[in-house]
């Protein structure tokens, strides 16, 4: 499961500019992630609790692999990156499925 701390390694990767196109959509994933995760529970994330979160619990508590999937498309979207790019790189199949 993907959690702050994978972003936070991230974030503090400070290569600039960042040219691995994977890691900068990533990074912008992360960010989307970031805001909804504030917005839904009025803090920032902890070091272990997920981005990719339940919105129906009441505190923090990853989201179920098809829901997590959902959930980084939306971000992948919302920040106009390559969705396919980032499936593969956190590991999920990149086929649709039935």
């Amino acid at each position: 499961m993907w959690h702050i701390g994978c972003a936070v390694a991230l974030l503090h990767m400070s290569t600039p500019p960042i040219s691995d196109p994977s890691i900068a959509a990533l990074l912008e994933i992360a960010k989307v992630r970031f805001e909804l995760f504030r917005e839904r529970f009025g803090r920032e994330p902890g070091p272990d609790e997920p981005l990719l979160f339940d919105p129906d619990k009441g505190e923090p508590t990853a989201a179920t692999q098809a829901d997590s999937r959902v959930q980084v498309v939306s971000a992948a979207l919302a920040s106009q990156v390559d969705v396919s790019v980032v499936l593969g790189l956190l590991g999920y199949n990149l086929a649709v499925d039935t």
